[in-house]
């Protein structure tokens, strides 16, 4: 009979499972990538280079979708007090700096965590992203939504691993042994226990951020990842060939010793024997050089096929020379790209708000998940000259402009600065208007003649 596995055992596999598919993701992202051959004699053939020419789209597939998804600030409902402090924490807490790595991960890998802590009740409250190949969260398998546990592990500066696992009563802390050069072989015998104690929030303070909640999906899928590798294979095979190909050699036909007397520079005159009638004439010649267009035409074609099957604009990755298009015009080209981001802020805003929510409970504000809103930065990219056109256009219908800005994803301070620069203006405006009308009343007082009134067009 199999033994029963722990917790533990699963925690340490699962994470052991993600570490080599993982670095491959980010191997990718960062542009890190291998060269691959589609058979061994050419892997033969380019064995001798010794330089690599990477192309790194998979960078502008994952950067093409993070620019987009900045969150801005929280909001709790009425609550202007909460809504201040919550903003405070996540300034306090540099969140506000981890989130962008936490958007990241969950591009790169299709998962990303975030740990939230305070060491008693006087402590400061800690925030921080987690590398996807250091935490792992196990679900109810009757409710999906619901953690069961979750672990995290690290190494300390021994060389050995410590893990803890997050309980909702619980946390049980572990470490190794020995010195741990390879995880790929480890298992939950390598662990021994140190420490169990009370978990005093009764919840589990790790929130998980997915791509989709079918799974663990990474934005670079399988099919990009192997059109990056096209890709890099014709960029080198067209380095190659600029190097050996790209310039013309030329040929002579001679009988006569031509070694050491012919040189290929500028203003050279070479002086070529005839034939000797009986034999081949002397004869010079070249042949073409390597079309490296044939090269770029394929590159371009595969970054297309990437951009297709990303749902990331062509732009992004090929601009036409001389293109400017207009707002209205960039809206239609990234309809599909921010259709996709706007389903991931939907999806973000649950897992955000839940952290929100548990941050605010650290610091002694208790207040409902749903009524905390998460505002993100509009993903649509708007020229300033459009954005001011449908700015003018809701307040001309009917929106007050205080409404209209915070919908664009200005805070409540940023508003009453406006509105405070706007009295101030009007203040002024008014104060002038009195001024000159105190200068008119006393030119009038004293008989002196209006000012002159502009020309008109036709000089009048």
């Amino acid at each position: 009979m199999a033994e029963k596995k722990t917790d533990l055992d699963r925690a340490v596999a699962a994470l052991v499972a993600k570490g080599r598919p993982y670095g491959t993701l980010w191997n990718y992202y960062d542009g890190d990538q291998p060269l691959h051959y589609s058979t061994d004699r050419l892997r033969e053939a380019f064995n001798t280079i010794n330089v690599r020419f990477i192309q790194n789209w998979c960078g502008v597939v994952v950067n093409t979708i993070l620019d987009k998804l900045v969150l801005k600030r929280f909001v709790v409902g009425e609550d202007k007090k909460a809504t201040k402090r919550l903003n405070e924490l996540w300034w306090e807490t540099e969140m506000k700096v981890d989130d962008d790595d936490v958007h990241l991960g969950m591009l790169v890998t299709g998962e990303s965590f975030a740990v939230v802590w305070r060491e008693g009740a006087e402590g400061p409250i800690d925030a921080y992203y987690n590398d996807p190949r250091m935490c792992h969260i196990e679900y109810d398998e009757e409710r999906p939504r619901v953690k069961s546990w979750a672990a995290k592990w690290w190494q300390t500066a021994e060389k050995r691993l410590r893990l803890t696992m997050y309980y909702p009563g619980k946390l049980e802390y572990y470490e190794t042994t020995r010195e741990i050069q390879d995880t790929m072989s480890l298992t939950g015998k390598a662990f021994e226990a140190l420490d169990v104690v009370k978990n005093p929030f009764g919840m589990i303070p790790v929130f998980h951020f997915r791509r989709t909640r079918r799974g663990i999906y990474s934005e670079l899928t399988p099919s990009v990842v192997s059109l990056q590798d096209a890709v890099n294979k014709l960029l080198a095979d067209m380095m190659v060939a600029a190097e050996y190909g790209a310039f013309k050699q030329r040929y002579i036909i001679s009988n006569a010793d031509t070694q050491g007397r012919l040189k290929n520079a500028p203003n050279e005159i070479w002086d070529l024997p005839a034939g000797d009638g009986f034999g081949q004439d002397t004869s010079v010649g070249e042949f073409e050089a390597t079309d490296l267009g044939n090269y770029v035409g394929s590159i371009e074609k595969l970054a297309t096929s990437i951009a297709a099957t990303t749902q990331t604009p062509r732009h992004y990755f090929i601009e036409k020379a001389g293109s400017n298009p207009s707002g209205e015009a960039l809206m239609a080209m990234e309809a599909s790209l921010n259709t996709k981001v706007d389903r991931y802020i939907e999806r973000l805003q649950f897992d955000w708000s839940a952290l929100a929510q548990f941050m605010l409970r650290l610091d002694g504000v208790e207040v409902e998940r749903q009524a905390i809103e998460t505002i993100f930065r509009d993903p649509r990219t708007l020229q300033p000259m459009t954005q001011a056109q449908a700015r003018n256009t809701n307040v001309a219908a009917g929106m007050p402009l205080r409404t209209v800005v915070r919908e664009e994803g200005w805070s409540d301070d940023r508003i009453a600065r406006m509105e405070a620069d706007r009295r101030e203006e009007l203040a002024a405006e008014q104060a002038g208007l009195a001024e000159a009308l105190l200068e008119q009343q006393r030119r009038f007082d004293q008989g002196d003649p209006p000012p002159l009134a502009p020309p008109t067009e036709e000089g009048e």
